[in-house]
């Protein structure tokens, strides 16, 4: 396997651990892309933190597992685990990534945490490697601002910032593992399972969200905050997603034209099928039938 270490990719702001005097971490980075992209095979020596703000992702490791991470939710990847994107990552999308290693002997530097400390978050992360996580409202409001930082850091290598994006990754560290220490029960999740189905099985279909909330035994408000809260995305959001991603398979095949994909799809038509494919896709379906 050539590619180890995956290389900053187009979207990507990085800032590496010795660049703020933060010994603990590898690298800290933030990734918002409009284009689709696949995650080649690599792995770190360290543990990788990523945390998902809008969009969606998912890995495959060597050993077989995989993992799904949608928005509002983190994974943690353990270290030496080669992985790679099971699917392109889902448009548009927003990441944040932290690679570092509680186990080095200059961990604590620059840091509140103790060696007990460092041993706890060891033992969190390896515990609970490759599960998808929802997300805090405290921990999102601080991975996005560690993404205004990272940008920050790179246009003015000011102290007053590297001061802010030790402190900040330190403390996204500490709630990432805090929450893992808890039970993180799926409420819902019979009515949430039974919208996954519906939605699997009738996307080609004009689908109303009354009708996906008849079909699962919620209301249309209840459905939904479930649906969030176990999916990290919104029923209809999920259902756009899976409506491209089903159009992207058929606009392989050079006999389908891209109106006969529109309505096998269940989009009304090919004007609002190309506006959706390119807002998820971050292409035209014409762009993507010449990559045929």
């Amino acid at each position: 396997m050539r590619h180890l270490i995956q290389p900053p990719g187009p979207g990507e702001h990085r800032v590496r651990g010795r660049d703020c005097a933060l010994p603990l971490v590898e690298h800290i980075s933030a990734y918002h892309s409009l284009n689709s992209a696949r995650i080649t095979w690599h792995r770190h020596r360290r543990f990788e933190l990523i945390f998902v703000l809008d969009g969606a992702t998912s890995y495959e490791c060597r050993d077989g597992r995989t993992v799904e991470v949608t928005g509002d939710r983190f994974v943690a990847i353990p270290p030496r685990c080669l992985h790679r994107g099971l699917h392109d990552v889902r448009t548009p999308a927003s990441l944040c990534g932290v690679i570092f290693d509680p186990r080095t002997a200059a961990a604590r530097r620059n840091t509140p945490f103790t060696a007990r400390d460092l041993g706890w978050l060891t033992a969190q992360f390896a515990t609970h490697a490759l599960e998808a996580h929802p997300m805090s409202a405290e921990l999102h409001r601080q991975v996005v601002a560690i993404n205004h930082l990272i940008r920050d850091w790179q246009a003015h290598h000011e102290a007053a910032v590297a001061t802010a994006l030790r402190l900040l990754t330190c403390n996204i560290i500490f709630e990432a593992a805090r929450q893992l220490t808890g039970a993180h029960p799926v409420h819902g999740k019979v009515a949430v399972d039974a919208a996954l189905a519906h939605l699997q099985a009738h996307f080609h279909e004009p689908l109303p969200m009354t009708e996906l909330a008849r079909a699962t035994g919620c209301s249309r408000a209840r459905l939904f905050q479930l649906f969030k809260e176990n999916t990290g995305l919104t029923p209809n959001d999920y259902l756009q997603r899976l409506r491209v991603t089903k159009a992207r398979e058929l606009l392989a095949d050079p006999a389908r034209t891209i109106t006969d994909v529109a309505f096998a799809t269940g989009f009304s038509s090919s004007q609002y099928f190309s506006n959706v494919f390119r807002k998820y896709l971050g292409m035209t379906p014409t762009q993507a039938c010449r990559q045929r």
